[in-house]
């Protein structure tokens, strides 16, 4: 199941992606129709569809964080996607620049460092040692859609836009282990960490206002769930800036695993439904300028694409 956050003029709408060709079936209103069509009255299907299908993915999660409604919902709406019954009414055409981000605003962003080997091995040369467990959390202002514009401060010269997997939180979590770890993660999502290295050097090291610009969590396209990812540490993951690979990596490389990283954060912060972790990125990113354009892949997950423009 894929759902997009669609901006209408009705306000963000969530959207099931990935049905119909070009097009988005609105959530709230395939369930009316759903209801509808089984003989409830207009005023009271809409009334169930506002209360079983609140309009942003966090409130989603944490009224049912299985997602069952909306999984029975989807289910229904692939079964009648060319009978008719899902009019212009259900529908949105599928504009990408008109995509937000699929999470919203989280609450926490969490995004992990040092988790890849930073380039490959010389024949016969001897695996690189995992470093601990790093990480900084990301301002949740710096959240955008999947291709909105990567916005180029003027105080920095080294903007460097990562491709990452993130983890999407579906419910309230602490002290999570190994074994349990996996049964917090409600799905995946493709994650542009974008930070400017030259400013991590003037605040004496520390990554936060770093990593912290507007646009530099670029999110989406879409929220994938976790039953289609049958396994998130075998995807590839791929980054290109004007056209020339610079990222080709795979999540198998990772030196931490999900459950790992899920432990060890959840030993000192509460995650909330919706929250992100993102999971570190492969190596072969760099700077890029005004005027580029970034797409970043994560397999099965969608494609990001953003145009480098000055922040003025």
């Amino acid at each position: 199941m894929k759902i997009a956050s669609r901006r209408t003029p009705l306000g963000d709408r969530l959207c099931f992606a990935d049905v119909i060709p070009h097009q988005l079936i609105d959530l709230q209103a395939a369930y009316v129709r759903r209801l509808e069509s089984k003989g409830v009255h207009r005023d009271d299907a809409l009334a169930r569809s506002a209360r079983s299908l609140p309009g942003d993915l966090r409130t989603l999660l944490r009224a049912e964080p299985t997602l069952d409604t909306a999984r029975r919902l989807h289910d229904w709406a692939v079964a009648h996607s060319d009978t008719g019954v899902l009019d212009e009414e259900c529908l949105w055409d599928d504009r990408p620049r008109l995509l937000g981000s699929p999470v919203g605003t989280p609450t926490t962003v969490w995004c992990m460092l040092a988790n890849y080997p930073r380039g490959p091995r010389a024949s016969g040369e001897a695996p690189p040692r995992p470093r601990g467990m790093q990480g900084c959390l990301k301002a949740p202002s710096a959240i955008v859609g999947p291709h909105d514009d990567l916005r180029h401060p003027a105080i920095s010269q080294s903007v460097d836009p990562e491709m990452e997997l993130a983890v999407v939180i579906g419910r309230r979590c602490r002290f999570l282990d190994t074994g349990n770890a996996m049964t917090a993660v409600a799905g995946y999502l493709g994650f542009c960490d974008v930070g400017s290295r030259d400013v991590s050097d003037l605040d004496n090291g520390r990554m936060d206002r770093g990593k912290g610009f507007d646009s530099y969590g670029i999110t989406g396209p879409w929220f994938v769930s976790a039953d289609e990812v049958p396994d998130p540490h075998d995807l590839y993951i791929r980054q290109w800036v004007n056209g020339s690979v610079r990222q080709d990596g795979s999540t198998s490389d990772m030196y931490r695993s999900i459950p790992e990283q899920l432990t060890w954060l959840t030993a000192a912060l509460t995650l909330s439904p919706g929250d992100l972790l993102s999971t570190g990125t492969p190596a072969g990113h760099g700077t890029v300028e005004p005027g580029d354009v970034v797409r970043g892949e994560v397999q099965g997950l969608g494609v990001i694409e953003n145009t480098v423009v000055p922040d003025d």
